[in-house]
C-alpha cells in the first residue's frame, strides 16, 4: 500500500469517525449538510423523466455563511433535461471532510431513486469537494464539472499554503476514475498557483480518465467568474455537451454555440435611439448595445444622438449572478466624443470610467475602471436591433 493510499484510507477512516461523532452529539449541537431540490419538488421532473440529477455544490467561507444559489450554468443543465439538487453546507462545522462524506451519501440517495446519470458541480472548495467525492467513491457519479477548484485559501491569504491548491488536487487526480472531469481554470484568480491546467490534463490522460479541461480562456477572469450569466452563455452549452454526448471525441467548447442565456436589466429603455445622420461622427455609437465584461458581468450601454462634445447614454448592469446579493443597476451617464481617437468617454468622479471604440463587426470594445479606478473590466458589446 503505497504513501497516497494510506493517506485516504486515513482519511476514510476520518470521515467514517466524524459521521458516528456526529450522531452521538444531541440534536442541533452541529448543523448537518441538507440535499435541497432546487427550485422545490414541482420544479423536478423525477428519475423516470429527467436526463439525470446535478448536484450543486457551493462554495465554502465558514464561519461566514455562503449563498448556496447554483452558478447560472447550471440552468442550462436543467433546460437540457436535467433534475438540480443543491447541497447546502451551514457555516458552522463546515469541512472537507464532513461536506465530502455528506456529498457521498446524497449522490448515493439518489442513485437508489433511480437517476441514470448523476452530475456533480460545484466552484471553488465545492468543485473540490466534487473531485475528491469521486476520488474516495469511485462509482458515485457519471460526471464531475468543476469551476475554479480549491480549498486551501488564497496567495493574497497564505502564498505558501495556497500551492497546496496544487499539490492535493494532482493527488485527487490519481484516484479519479469511472466519470468524465471537466475542469475550469481561471486567469486572475488568488487561488490558482497556476500550472494546474496542463498538470491536471496529463494526469487524466495518463490515467485514460475522459476529460476535458478548459485552462484559462481568453476574455474571462477571477476566481468566481464562472459562477456568472457570462461564463453560462459562453460555455453552458459546452457543459451540457459534456454531460450528455455519447463519445466526446471532437468536443471542443470554442466550437460550441453559445447557450441561450437570457439578459436581465432594469429599467432600460424600450426604444433604442437612432442617428438622424448615419455620416455623423457620433452615428456609429448611437444605439443600444450588449454584452459581457470578462469578470461575467452583464452590461448593456444605449447611446443617444446628439452633440458629440455632451453625449447622454443609459449603462446597466444587468443580474449576472444567482446568488441573492447580486444587485443589477442602471444609471444616466453623461460623456463626450473623442473624434481624433474614435473613442466615447463617460468619465465624472465618484462613478465608474467607461470608454468604448469600435471593434470589428460592427461591434464595441468596451472598457469599465471601478469608482476607485484600482480595477479595470473589459468586454464586447453587440449592437442590439432597433
Amino acid at each position: 500500500m503505497n504513501g497516497v493510499f494510506r493517506r485516504l484510507a486515513a482519511a476514510a477512516r476520518v470521515l467514517l469517525a466524524a459521521a458516528c461523532l456526529a450522531a452521538a452529539l444531541p440534536a442541533g449541537a452541529i448543523a448537518q449538510p441538507v440535499l435541497v431540490a432546487d427550485g422545490g419538488d414541482a420544479a423536478q421532473r423525477g428519475p423516470a423523466e429527467a436526463l439525470g440529477v446535478v448536484i450543486w455544490n457551493h462554495a465554502g467561507d465558514a464561519p461566514r455563511p455562503t449563498d448556496p444559489a447554483p452558478a447560472i450554468f447550471v440552468d442550462v443543465l436543467r433546460r437540457g433535461g436535467f433534475d438540480v439538487f443543491r447541497l447546502d453546507r451551514p457555516p458552522e462545522g463546515d469541512t472537507i471532510r464532513s461536506a465530502t462524506l455528506a456529498l457521498v451519501e446524497a449522490a448515493q440517495g439518489l442513485r437508489a431513486r433511480g437517476y441514470a446519470r448523476i452530475v456533480l458541480a460545484g466552484q471553488s472548495a465545492g468543485g473540490w469537494i466534487a473531485l475528491l467525492a469521486q476520488a474516495t467513491t469511485p462509482d458515485l457519479a457519471d460526471v464531475i464539472v468543476a469551476t475554479a477548484p480549491a480549498a486551501y485559501g488564497s496567495a493574497r491569504m497564505d502564498p505558501e499554503r495556497v500551492q497546496k491548491n496544487h499539490g492535493e488536487l494532482m493527488r485527487i487526480a490519481g484516484f479519479l476514475r469511472n466519470a468524465r472531469i471537466m475542469v475550469f481554470f481561471f486567469d486572475n484568480d488568488d487561488f490558482d498557483p497556476g500550472g494546474r491546467g496542463p498538470a491536471l490534463s496529463e494526469a487524466l490522460r495518463a490515467r485514460n480518465v475522459p476529460h476535458l479541461v478548459i485552462d484559462r480562456p481568453p476574455s474571462i477572469k477571477g476566481h468566481g467568474v464562472g459562477m456568472s450569466s457570462g461564463f453560462a452563455r459562453r460555455f453552458g452549452g459546452c457543459i451540457l455537451a459534456f454531460a450528455t454526448a455519447p463519445e466526446l471525441d471532437g468536443l471542443a467548447c470554442e466550437k460550441t454555440p453559445p447557450a441561450a442565456v437570457p439578459y436581465r436589466f432594469e429599467s432600460v429603455p424600450s426604444v433604442l435611439p437612432r442617428p438622424a445622420n448615419d455620416n455623423a461622427p457620433l452615428a456609429r455609437f448611437v444605439g443600444g448595445w450588449r454584452g459581457s465584461l470578462d469578470n461575467g458581468d452583464d452590461v448593456m450601454l444605449v447611446v443617444e444622438d446628439g452633440d458629440p462634445a455632451e453625449v447622454h447614454a443609459v449603462f446597466a448592469r444587468g443580474r449576472s449572478y444567482a446568488r441573492a446579493t447580486d444587485q443589477p443597476f442602471t444609471q444616466r451617464r453623461r460623456g463626450q466624443l473623442d473624434v481624433e481617437r474614435r473613442r466615447l468617454v463617460f468619465d465624472s468622479p465618484r462613478n465608474l470610467r467607461i470608454e468604448v471604440v469600435p471593434a470589428s463587426g460592427n461591434r464595441l470594445r468596451v472598457t469599465v475602471a471601478t469608482v476607485e479606478r484600482d480595477r479595470v473590466l473589459t468586454g464586447i458589446l453587440q449592437r442590439l436591433s432597433r
